[in-house]
């Protein structure tokens, strides 16, 4: 329960102090700053992110001065000195945001309704990612540029069942195949030859395929990223976030859906792969949707 103290206005940007923060194994923090919002609100957001301290993804507050480091903002649509603010920092515009209450948006925004669901934060903040400006900027970009002629295909994953399904799946379609059975043996790989994108397995000796991801990541050069494909038998919503901040592409759950993958395929080489890449329908799995936000917030 609140004590007095705690009950009170709290600073509209107030940050959980690292104190009371308990420190995460993997690492994964998302850095938010809220613009606006009543004091209420604020003492729900505080039990939200103290919740996080516990559990991945952690999520810490900010203030205005390291506002332009934030990976999410978050503001109140309808608090006319927030939208006064906004118009003034334009460097919103190559960030994840999320308007809560707001008519319209800049392009890659998020809209959602003013009365937010505070438990469910870690979801927003990941689907503010998800459809982020980097997001749309990528999709102009790929819409517009030509698309790359290599079709090769680089699996990383520590089980030869996975590598051997998955390689199945791509040359049916003429993909050519690369293996690596660690994430650091993926890493040397993505280094040393060219290829149209990574499938990346996330649980794996020694480093995982999120750090894998990050470090295939800072390699690129501009203008020549390696599309990176996680793939995991994870299905958190906040396993995604952490998969969005070490920077992939797409995010797919094992075991993969020939269908799922074939559409994530075409996005991604060079030319239209063909219908006959799916095989024969026995070979489908039964799609699967993502869980509702209720179903997710019930497991937060």
């Amino acid at each position: 329960m609140l004590n007095q103290q705690s009950a009170r206005a709290l600073p509209p940007h107030a940050s959980i102090a690292p104190s009371q923060a308990q420190p995460m194994a993997d690492g994964v923090v998302l850095k938010v700053l809220v613009k606006g919002f009543s004091a209420m609100e604020h003492r729900l957001l505080e039990g939200t992110v103290k919740l996080s301290q516990r559990r991945p993804p952690r999520i810490d507050l900010l203030t205005d001065a390291d506002g332009a480091t934030a990976d999410v903002v978050m503001l109140d649509g309808q608090d006319p000195q927030v939208l006064q603010w906004a118009g003034s920092q334009p460097w919103l515009t190559a960030k994840a945001v999320i308007w809560a209450g707001a008519k319209t948006a800049r392009p890659g925004h998020t809209v959602i309704d003013r009365h937010v669901t505070w438990p469910i934060l870690p979801v927003l903040l990941y689907r503010a990612l998800e459809q982020g400006p980097r997001k749309a900027s990528e999709a102009a970009t790929a819409s517009t540029a030509a698309r790359p002629a290599n079709r090769r295909v680089l699996i990383v994953d520590d089980s030869l069942a996975v590598r051997n399904y998955l390689r199945s799946l791509l040359e049916r379609q003429g993909i050519e195949v690369a293996e690596a059975d660690s994430a650091e043996d993926g890493i040397a790989a993505a280094a040393a030859e060219q290829f149209a994108c990574v499938l990346m397995d996330v649980l794996m000796p020694g480093i995982d395929g999120f750090e894998a991801c990050r470090r295939i990541k800072a390699r690129a050069k501009a203008g020549a990223a390696l599309p990176v494909i996680m793939l995991t038998s994870k299905s958190s919503p906040f396993d995604r976030v952490r998969g969005k901040m070490a920077g992939c592409d797409t995010y797919l759950t094992k075991p993969v859906d020939p269908v799922q993958l074939h559409e994530v395929l075409a996005r991604h080489l060079g030319a239209k792969t063909p219908a006959r890449a799916v095989g024969a329908a026995s070979e489908v799995r039964a799609y699967r949707p993502a869980p509702s936000v209720a179903g997710i917030a019930a497991t937060y």
